[in-house]
């Protein structure tokens, strides 16, 4: 991973794009965007640099999509108070944000790169060669992440308008779409691999990797890898050839240092909707992680509000009795599940102090998420956090898990146990660079001998019975700061559950448990949209899948990939 730092550092990365690049200015923008002979005038870097920027700039996805729903149903939080009994139905009417970004904001900057190129002399189409299958990675990326939870979506003809292509695009399958993508990357994988002509690159432009076409090329065999883990129900025999032909071939990250993450400036994510203030810590992960000394636990959640000095004042101003006994441990996680949100109506209990300088003060039971992992410019007490945020796409840590799955399973590859370990080892140590990263209040960075404690502690240390329900559990946990992955495990392995290791609750409102969505809820384009036969014509496709559920705003039906 490539850090910008000496830009983010002085202006924020808004001012770094929309300073310093012409081609990142609104009114560049609507200029090509009206009219296809502007286009000529941006550059392939300016389109790259502004693609970057808009996959991560979605605060109305954090808003919506994260703190609000993926969050709370899959338990890496709790809201306020606790989950009420209509927590999914009420946080869900606003969610899929993706879908508009990546027709809106992400896929026409990539794509108009590619066409770019394609549009430049054949010599210097040739020294542009990375350039080209790169834009095509990230476009994969996207789109996979687009379609990941809602199926079909215009892809192969999406974006080419502009180009002498059709204003209606097709929408492709789910199960083509992974068909081609997989065909993609190994021909974008072949193209980084060959340097036989020298190659032009992003350099600053690319914020990931600074232009370094091993790094991609690592990044695209790791991606393939990844994609094709979803097919591990539709389709288990493709999983297994493309798995057994990657890791045969090699070439996959093999360290921290290839992550594919952004590290943005310490102004990317001031404003209010990124602010995740109010979300506590869920008691199934705050309890597993105490249980085995799990370093990352202070990177996910604060203490609570009882310090040394709260207790004592609460004591002394009899917020507290007196033989109130001092709590040794500050981290307390809330009930996920309403009904048990409602059999503890004292749990989330706050007593009313004065502070030092006589105002009320609040002091809260249960943790609070880690504020300034998500927002750095976070302020406390009335400092203005200046960290540095980081946005996970897919890491080294992601990759060992899922090698270790693969190989437990008996799938492809082998040593589960050893990748096993490698992906805990990976995943504290990128959560203590992205902590020390945002600068997180008074935070103790994690020890060697912590990690080595965790990894024989007992629900940690792997043991071959229990192999299954061990990887899942940390991977799970290594998905804290990517929630549709952590939601994408407990889709296709159905773990972590109430019996594995990390033992989540079993959510129940008024009895019923409640299971978590499936996909989200699709778009139905009504008669006056250009392409309204297409999109019918993918929703009655869609709904032939016998688990599509009951229309296309049924948010507990699944997607292809997503078999029962």
């Amino acid at each position: 991973m490539t850090t910008i730092y000496s830009k983010f550092k002085k202006y924020g990365i808004y001012a770094v794009i929309c300073g310093s690049l012409a081609a990142c200015q609104k009114s560049k923008f609507a200029e090509i965007n009206t009219d296809p002979e502007k286009l000529a005038t941006v550059t392939p870097e300016g389109q790259f640099i502004n693609a970057i920027v808009q996959i991560h700039s979605g605060d109305f996805e954090y808003y919506y999509d994260y703190y609000r729903t993926i969050m709370l149903f899959t338990e890496l939080s709790t809201a306020n108070g606790g989950n009420s009994a209509n927590f999914i139905a009420d946080n869900t009417g606003n969610a899929n944000n993706r879908y508009g970004y990546y027709y809106t904001r992400v896929g026409n900057n990539l794509v108009n790169i590619v066409k770019l190129i394609e549009a430049m002399p054949a010599e210097e189409q040739t020294k542009r060669a990375h350039e080209k299958a790169i834009a095509k990675l990230l476009n994969i990326y996207y789109a996979w992440y687009v379609s990941d939870i809602n199926g079909s979506i215009p892809y192969s003809e999406a974006f080419q308008a502009r180009y002498g292509g059709t204003i209606t695009p097709k929408y492709d399958t789910q199960e083509a779409l992974y068909e081609l993508w997989d065909q993609e990357l190994k021909a974008i994988a072949t193209t980084l691999a060959d340097n036989s002509v020298s190659q032009t690159n992003y350099g600053s432009s690319d914020l990931y990797y600074g232009g370094v076409s091993s790094k991609w090329l690592k990044c695209a065999n790791s991606l393939r890898l990844k994609i094709a883990s979803r097919l591990s129900k539709a389709a288990p025999e493709k999983l297994r050839a493309i798995a057994t032909e990657v890791l045969a071939a090699g070439g996959l990250f093999e360290s921290n240092a290839d992550d594919l993450q952004l590290v943005a400036g310490d102004k990317f994510t001031e404003g209010g909707n990124w602010n995740p203030v109010g979300f506590h810590s869920s008691k199934s992960l705050v309890d597993f992680m105490l249980a085995n000394g799990d370093p990352r636990l202070r990177v996910f959640y604060q203490q609570n509000d009882y310090s040394r000095e709260n207790f004592d004042s609460a004591v002394s101003q009899k917020a507290l009795p007196a033989n109130a006994v001092f709590p040794n441990n500050r981290y307390v996680g809330a009930f996920s599940s309403p009904d048990a949100v409602t059999a503890y109506p004292g749990y989330f209990r706050t007593r009313k102090i004065k502070n030092g300088e006589g105002d009320d003060q609040n002091l809260d039971t249960v943790s609070l998420i880690q504020y300034r992992l998500f927002q750095p410019e976070y302020t406390y007490n009335g400092l203005v956090g200046a960290g540095h945020v980081t946005f996970p796409l897919l890491t080294y840590a992601d990759i060992c898990f899922l090698r270790a799955e693969l190989a437990q399973k008996g799938i492809a590859g082998s040593d589960p146990e050893g990748w096993y370990y490698k992906g805990v080892d990976a995943s504290i140590r990128n959560y203590d660079a992205m902590a020390n990263t945002a600068r997180l209040p008074d935070y103790v960075a994690v020890t060697e001998d912590e990690i080595g404690n965790y990894k024989n502690s007992p629900g940690v240390k792997y043991t071959a019975g229990n192999a299954a329900g061990l990887i899942a559990s940390q991977a799970f946990l290594n998905y804290y700061k990517s929630p549709n992955e952590a939601w994408a495990i407990l889709k296709r392995l159905g773990m972590p559950n109430a019996s594995t290791p990390l033992a989540l609750e079993v959510m129940k409102a008024s009895g019923v448990v409640q299971v978590i969505p499936r996909r989200a809820s699709l778009n139905v384009a009504d008669e006056t949209n250009l392409n309204a036969a297409n999109n019918k014509a993918a929703l009655t496709e869609m709904a032939q899948n016998p688990d599509f559920g009951e229309g296309p705003s049924d948010i507990f039906g699944r997607v292809w990939w997503d078999k029962k």
